[in-house]
Formats: C-alpha cells, structure tokens, sequence
C-alpha cells in the first residue's frame, strides 16, 4: 500500500460496519434477518461493478433492519433479487459446518476472504472482476472462466502456504440463507468494538459515500 493511501476493500468493509455498530455483529449459530439493498455501487461513484454479464462485488444487505453494510458473494449458483428478504444463519471462522459449503471447503473460504482484501480503491474493473470470478470459482465448480480468476486463484492458494500473511478472520461472519434453494452466501466483515467506535469518530463521511452493491437477478444477463 505504502504512501499511495489505497483503501482496500477489507477496510471499506470495515469502515461500513463501523456505522452500522453491533446491530450487524450477531453471535454464531443465530438467525438474522437479511435484505439485500442493492448491487454494483456506480451510483455511489464506485464505478459499474459490472462485467461479464454479473454484477460484481461489493454489495449491500441489511441484517435485522440494521443500515446497509458491505459484503462479498461467495456463491454464483444461486439467485437473489435487490429487495428480497430472507432469514440467515451466522457462523464464523470458527466453526464453518453451518455454511452452504461446509468445513471441507474451510481453505477456500480463507482465500476467499483474502482475495476481497486485495481490491483497493483503484483497483481496475478487471482485477475486481478477476477477484469476484476466482471467489466464485473457488467455492462453486462450474463457474465461468473470465480469463484471469486463475491468476488470482494462484495468488490465494500461495498466500495460504505463507499463512495469508498473518491475516486475521477473527472478524468475518459467514451468511448463510436457511432456505438453501434459492439466496446467495455473503461474506461479511465485523470490526471489533473499538476498531469500531475509532472508524465512527471522524470518518462518518468518507463512509457514507460507499455503497455495496452486488450480482442479482434483475439485469443478471442483459
């Protein structure tokens, strides 16, 4: 990053949860209400988050009627809609076998999180949809290729033999949809308390200018 002062991804997320305090944070094993808000962010000046006929990452959902909060798809196979709601499972790194994927796919949801984090502000449209296309791709076989989520999928699996240079995912939450039919799973990222309380003081409106935004159904395929 060094003096350039990119914001990854990963602090986006932070700095949104960061307004959205506790009401976002649930303990592990409960059941949140979802909604999901929104998908893309171009209205928000994060560029159109579109590619390949997919809405990219980020996106925004509510969870318990909290303000919209930013999170990652992990899962391209399943379809949702802005303004569908749903109940959701929360786990954590912790303990993965509530997950749509479960405990077996424990390392591709590490690269996962570590993919996310290595979007910045200025990352290009086709490095973020590498990073999305390669989440996808991990965790659901059969994903389209796009021509560069291989490169990024190399760059995740040599992080993990270098420990994700000591990365922590103490903070990430897993959604998992109770009805497993049809919503999508989301990565999301939860600052601890006082994290929280230091990104609140100051830094309010740089936050409010984010939006989260993902793929949907509506104009999936145009």
């Amino acid at each position: 990053m060094g003096s350039n002062f990119k914001v990854s991804f990963a602090v986006r997320l932070m700095l949104l949860a960061g307004v959205v305090g506790g009401a976002v944070a649930a303990y592990a094993g409960s059941s949140v209400n979802v909604e999901l808000t929104g998908a893309g962010g171009a209205e928000h000046g994060l560029g159109s988050n579109y590619a390949y006929g997919e809405y990219l990452m980020p996106y925004y959902l509510t969870i318990n009627q909290s303000n919209p909060v930013a999170v990652v798809c992990d899962d391209f196979f399943h379809n949702v809609s802005v303004g569908d709601k749903w109940s959701a499972t929360v786990s954590t790194f912790a303990d993965l076998s509530g997950t749509r994927f479960g405990t077996s796919a424990a390392t591709q949801y590490h690269e996962a999180v570590w993919l996310a984090s290595q979007i910045n502000a200025s990352s290009s449209l086709t490095d973020i949809a590498g990073v999305q296309f390669a989440i996808w791709k991990l965790l659901s076989p059969g994903t389209p290729d796009v021509g560069t989520e291989d490169f990024w999928i190399a760059k995740a699996q040599l992080a993990a033999t270098q420990n994700y240079g000591g990365m922590s995912f103490a903070n990430w939450e897993i959604l998992t949809p109770n009805r497993l039919l049809t919503p999508q799973e989301y990565l999301v990222m939860i600052p601890e308390p006082g994290v929280m309380l230091d990104l609140s003081v100051g830094l309010a409106a740089f936050v409010g200018a984010w939006s989260i935004r993902g793929r949907v159904l509506v104009g999936l395929r145009p």
